[in-house]
């Protein structure tokens, strides 16, 4: 029982921690410019003492909580470590952290439920921010979905708006991107990035690599 219970704060922990944040969308409007009321965020993380190691800057799972943090949908299956965010996120802060991560297949993983994006470089998280979805009847897409293309600077005709970074995950233009994370604002169906992450990002993405957006949240 003693276990299970120490299990059970290493996944709240993970939820915490995770992209620090475990937020839930207030209804948003696109092109919304009134302020709105901010998610109310978890509690602070509390102990962890099933963590196998915590560097500092990065947070080792032991296998058993890799395991149950991906049956709970936390993480991915196979993660080894994550970001250590020491605190919660703010809209348009991110983290990311490549130091002594080896080479491996990267993998990007969008919350729209916990309002986050992570990315992975195998099984080590190297990045993770605060986002911006669609709404609106411009509901972001789910799934798993390849990057088609990129594009550095690519500003948007329909909607007059700039969209740095862009990586390309439909053909009606929908993509993961630079873009101002603020509270009540909102997409057209792409999932928004602070632009220095998207930067980081691009550089790090190739055509075909795999995005998995996962989530029932609705906004508008």
């Amino acid at each position: 029982m003693r276990a299970w219970m120490g299990f059970a704060v290493v996944l709240i922990a993970i939820a915490a921690l995770v992209g620090a944040t475990i937020w839930v969308l207030a209804p948003a409007e696109a092109a919304r410019t009134e302020p709105v009321a901010l998610p109310k965020s978890v509690t602070s993380a509390p102990s962890l003492p099933h963590l196998a190691h915590d560097s500092g800057d990065r947070l080792y799972l032991t296998p058993e909580a890799s395991r149950l943090a991906a049956k709970d949908g936390l993480l991915p299956a196979g993660i080894k470590s994550i970001i250590d965010t020491t605190g919660q996120l703010k809209y348009g802060q991110y983290k990311w952290d490549t130091v002594g991560v080896p080479p491996g297949k990267l993998k990007i993983r969008v919350d729209l439920d916990r309002q986050l994006i992570s990315v992975f470089i195998g099984p080590h998280e190297v990045g993770t921010a605060i986002i911006v979805y669609g709404a609106n009847g411009k509901e972001s897409p789910r799934g798993h979905l390849p990057i088609l293309g990129k594009t550095k600077d690519y500003h948007s005709i329909t909607y007059d708006a700039p969209m740095p970074y862009s990586l390309w995950l439909r053909s009606d233009g929908v993509a993961i991107h630079g873009s101002e994370v603020t509270p009540g604002h909102a997409t057209n169906g792409c999932i928004g990035v602070p632009t220095e992450f998207a930067k980081r990002l691009f550089e790090l993405a190739h055509k075909g690599d795999i995005v998995d957006i996962v989530g029932d949240a609705k906004a508008g």
